[in-house]
């Protein structure tokens, strides 16, 4: 079982299956009450892809969603975590949403720290990836305070890499 992540304001908490299951059916009684705003598209994404994990029995060891607990009310305010362990060139994807009520407020930049820091001490990374699009200047502004650098572009899509 993977061990939750604590920063300063937030407990990071591991999606496991029946939380991801909970999650898609919309019933928040796995004991962390929802902000309002919770769960985001990306949440629901991020679900469906820790249940299909379980489902081809793929272990995530740490590399799967993280759902964002505020330490202050105990409220999910949203996600932060991987898209799956890395690759065969040990490459991973990052990714990262928060409710509108929680923005500019350091959750994000405090949460995807945290979880880059735990990535640094995995065997066999060697990269971690994200993107966002062109419009979404919060997501970049995200990306380069947590030392993420801009590594290209392609139509709407900005890449990123540490």
């Amino acid at each position: 079982m993977v061990e939750a992540i604590h920063t300063a304001r937030l407990d990071l908490q591991p999606l496991e299956p029946p939380a991801a299951r909970a999650l898609v059916e919309g019933d928040s009684r796995n004991g962390r009450p929802w902000a309002s705003g919770y769960p985001l598209g990306s949440s629901l994404l991020r679900a469906e892809l820790t249940l299909a994990a379980a489902a081809r029995k793929l272990a995530l060891r740490g590399f799967g969603s993280y759902q964002m607990i505020r330490r202050a009310d105990g409220h999910v305010i949203g996600d932060v975590g991987f898209m799956g362990p890395p690759d065969a060139t040990g490459a991973v994807s990052v990714g990262c949403g928060i409710i509108d009520d929680a923005r500019g407020q350091g959750y994000a930049t405090e949460a995807l720290t945290a979880v880059l820091a735990w990535a640094r001490g995995q065997p066999g990374l060697t990269c971690v990836l994200a993107d966002t699009t062109r419009s979404n200047l919060a997501s970049q502004r995200l990306l380069e305070r947590v030392g993420m650098h801009r590594v290209g572009e392609d139509g709407e899509l900005i890449y990123y890499m540490l």
